[in-house]
């Protein structure tokens, strides 16, 4: 499977469930309603057409601080091969 380019899309909506990451120590997988999307200056935008659609993205459980589900988050995401997985700290 071969890399996507280095990419960044900010990411916001609202989160409908949380759980630990199968198998990042630290993480979670969360299913968020993306609503809005906005590109990175200088970054290859590969999540902008995600826009309306349900994601599960991996999110480190520091970045996760009071967020609860039925509420809004909002992340600086990436297209990876392993899906799609926030920055590890928030902006």
């Amino acid at each position: 499977m071969v890399a996507p380019v280095d990419n960044l899309t900010r990411l916001s909506g609202t989160l409908v469930g949380r759980r630990p990451h199968p198998s990042l120590a630290g993480w979670e997988l969360v299913v968020l309603d993306v609503a809005e999307t906005e590109p990175v200056d200088g970054r290859a935008d590969l999540l902008s057409r995600r826009r309306g659609e349900t994601l599960e993205v991996a999110v480190p459980v520091a970045a996760l601080a009071g967020a609860e589900p039925g509420g809004p988050l909002s992340v600086r995401a990436r297209l990876t091969a392993r899906g799609v997985m926030s920055e590890p700290h928030r902006p």
